[in-house]
């Protein structure tokens, strides 16, 4: 009787402890915070630690960034723009002498993108008159190709360099392009077009052999800067050969 006593008054020892744990509210997480103050320099720290295995989240941590700005075409073809060049120098070069003109006049130059072929770039407001470019490595490293002007003039080849972080433009027409190192066709000197001898008749019975001429390379130098970027999209341009 008395074991039967002491058996009964345990299991009623264990319902009784957990009808009390069924009972008891549901324990906070635990924060912890930490203040280091510094006094001679007025500063004060506050760092919160939450002991929450699932809640343990910093909302700075997690907070959005602010969207990117819209990719306009200024951005992808960051030659477009209005500039202020002036002339560094204009050079004829032939094999027996050098003569080097020094000019300071200013031009208001005009680069705009053309529609019918995004790799093409139109150049306005050089004396040479207007000029088209072909991008040969992005973002702004152009080829200017051996054409025609407006006054059907023979136009050499050249290059057009801009530089996106000293916002510099530079143009050397009568320079040949450098593929490897664009960059060095602004510096390099030209070499002089020799023109082939031909064979001329003076008379039925006498023929004469005309001396090689040396054919002069005209060379201008541009160089400035973007004064505002282009808004307006361009006008269709034909191509021209």
């Amino acid at each position: 009787m008395k074991k039967t006593a002491i058996i009964f008054g345990a299991v009623l020892l264990l319902f009784t402890a957990s009808v009390n744990a069924q009972n008891d509210p549901p324990k906070e997480p635990t924060t912890t915070t930490t203040t280091i103050t510094q006094t001679d320099k007025s500063l004060t720290t506050t760092t919160t630690t939450s002991t929450d295995r699932w809640n343990n989240w910093s909302p700075d941590k997690y907070k959005m960034l602010p969207m990117p700005e819209p990719l306009t075409t200024e951005k992808i073809f960051p030659v477009l723009g209005q500039y202020t060049v002036s002339s560094k120098d204009a050079s004829v070069t032939t094999t027996t002498e050098a003569t080097v003109e020094t000019s300071a006049s200013v031009s208001n130059v005009s680069i705009t993108l053309d529609e019918t072929n995004k790799g093409i770039v139109w150049v306005d407001g050089l004396p040479q008159g207007r000029i088209k470019a072909y991008l040969r490595k992005s973002p702004s490293t152009y080829m200017i190709p051996a054409q025609k002007t407006a006054d059907d003039k023979d136009l050499a080849q050249g290059v057009l360099i801009f530089d996106r972080d000293a916002n510099t433009l530079d143009v050397c027409i009568g320079c040949k392009f450098n593929s490897e190192d664009p960059a060095s066709s602004l510096t390099m000197p030209q070499e002089p077009v020799v023109e082939q001898p031909v064979v001329k008749t003076k008379s039925k019975n006498k023929k004469g052999t005309a001396k090689a001429k040396v054919k002069p390379v005209k060379t201008w130098r541009y160089s400035g800067s973007k004064t505002t970027e282009t808004t307006a999209s361009s006008s269709v341009v034909p191509m021209q050969q």
